[in-house]
């Protein structure tokens, strides 16, 4: 026998003496730092496969040994990834299968339906997040880990990598963005940024794939947990997209973007949806008119939430916007706002009112006063009879503001003003009289 089989058989026998009895598995409860050179990758490859295995954590009575077994297998895993000098040796083509394939054997878990997921009725406050009972989440706390160090080592194989970390397994990490507990969608989140900045390959692939999530979540079912979450990740990479923007960059605004204001949950996920739109803003000035014109075509009459929201919205686009692009959608922006100002609902009438406090808005006002202020003063001087003190307060503000700005101007909307309630009502006497005669001559007859 030669001395590499009489080595060989020797592992073999170590590996077979180091068995349990029916376990089937070599002795996973030796630690990975305590075993030979020789023996560690099929321990290592024991350990995988033990934390393959998924457990019922609803009943917390059942499989205790085994669970917290593979919890501190996990941690075990977790720690040895995370030594520099021990895992490199470790990474064959074997052994990063088994890994990986132990990892979506974990995050299936996740892989929600849709209809599990997040849903706010229109009107309804916001739900309260759905968070894993704490001995599941120590689970997969542990796997995300692994998953997250394995992606961000940098003295991996990237090759041998993308074996494995190929786009069913980039489809399968988008698919647990339905889970409903938002400490394992953050994991995700930062997982996938990471995937996204080390392996360009898949980058096209990525942002096509969250653009089928959007498609489905506007269109389809308004019920995912993980909109925001994806749309900070599309905010990084918003931000990094060179000038000037490819018409594919101004598709994904108009197409992608843009129809996330219309579902009625918008507010779970809208501070991260205006983040994007405002980056997009940013780089071209010229998109503001687009926006701004989506968002007056899809103004949610009847959602008093989703004004205020929009108003918002609208203050931080308009802030950033030119003169020159700002004329262009001045009129029909400040009509919908008058209709704002006209709101019985405390909170859109101040909302609207508050754009006047932002320096950039009210010399943009200022400079075109002639054409802003005749549409908005019918409806500031209803607003001073308003039944919520903070709206008259703000509203006799902002004319004070106009008076002492151009009092001339004031003085000629005021007088049209008084003209066109004058006409309204010589109309309405006009057509009650004829009502009358209509109801007269019925009654003769």
């Amino acid at each position: 026998m030669t001395p590499a089989a009489a080595a060989a058989t020797g592992v073999r026998r170590t590996a077979v003496k180091g068995k349990r009895p029916g376990s089937g598995v070599g002795d996973a409860n030796q630690l990975l730092k305590d075993a030979s050179a020789a023996d560690r990758p099929n321990l290592f490859l024991h350990k995988l496969r033990l934390c393959s295995k998924n457990y019922d954590f609803s009943d917390p009575e059942s499989d205790t040994a085994a669970k917290e077994r593979k919890r501190a297998t996990l941690l075990e895993i977790c720690e040895f990834i995370n030594a520099p000098a021990k895992i490199c040796c470790l990474l064959s083509e074997s052994v990063l299968a088994a890994l990986f394939s132990m990892v979506l054997a974990n995050l299936m878990t996740l892989n929600e339906p849709t209809t599990n997921g997040v849903e706010m009725q229109q009107g309804s406050e916001e739900e309260e997040p759905a968070l894993f009972c704490e001995q599941a989440y120590a689970h997969m706390e542990l796997v995300m880990e692994i998953l997250l160090r394995l992606v961000t080592k940098g003295d991996t194989d990237a090759k041998m990598m993308k074996k494995h970390l190929n786009t069913e397994f980039v489809s399968a990490i988008l698919g647990c963005f339905t889970s409903r507990d938002p400490r394992l969608r953050e994991y995700l989140k930062t997982i996938l940024h990471r995937v996204y900045g080390r392996f360009m390959a898949y980058r096209l692939f990525i942002r096509k794939a969250i653009i089928d999530i959007f498609f489905q979540f506007t269109y389809e079912d308004p019920r995912h947990a993980g909109i925001g979450e994806l749309l900070e990740i599309l905010g990084s990479i918003i931000n990094g997209f060179a000038l000037p923007l490819k018409e594919e960059h101004r598709q994904f605004l108009i197409k992608s973007l843009l129809p996330l204001h219309k579902p009625a949950n918008v507010a779970a996920y809208h501070p991260q949806l205006c983040y994007c739109i405002v980056q997009f803003v940013e780089k071209d000035e010229r998109l503001a008119e687009t926006v701004i014109l989506h968002l007056l075509k899809w103004w949610p009459h009847t959602n008093s939430q989703k004004q205020v929201l929009f108003l918002g919205e609208i203050e931080e686009i308009v802030e950033i916007t030119a003169e020159m692009e700002f004329t262009k959608i001045m009129s029909p922006l400040f009509e919908r706002v008058a209709k704002c100002l006209y709101s019985s609902h405390f909170q859109v009438a101040e909302r609207a009112l508050c754009l006047w406090q932002s320096p950039q808005i009210l010399e943009l006002i200022r400079v075109h006063r002639a054409v802003i202020i005749p549409i908005v003063y019918p409806a500031l001087i209803v607003n001073a009879q308003h039944w919520h003190q903070s709206v008259q307060s703000l509203g006799e503000q902002v004319l004070e503001l106009y008076n002492d700005m151009d009092k001339a101007l004031i003085d000629d909307c005021r007088t049209t003003h008084q003209e066109t309630v004058a006409r309204n009502e010589a109309d309405r006497s006009d057509r009650d009289a004829k009502w009358k005669a209509l109801e007269d001559a019925a009654k003769r007859r």
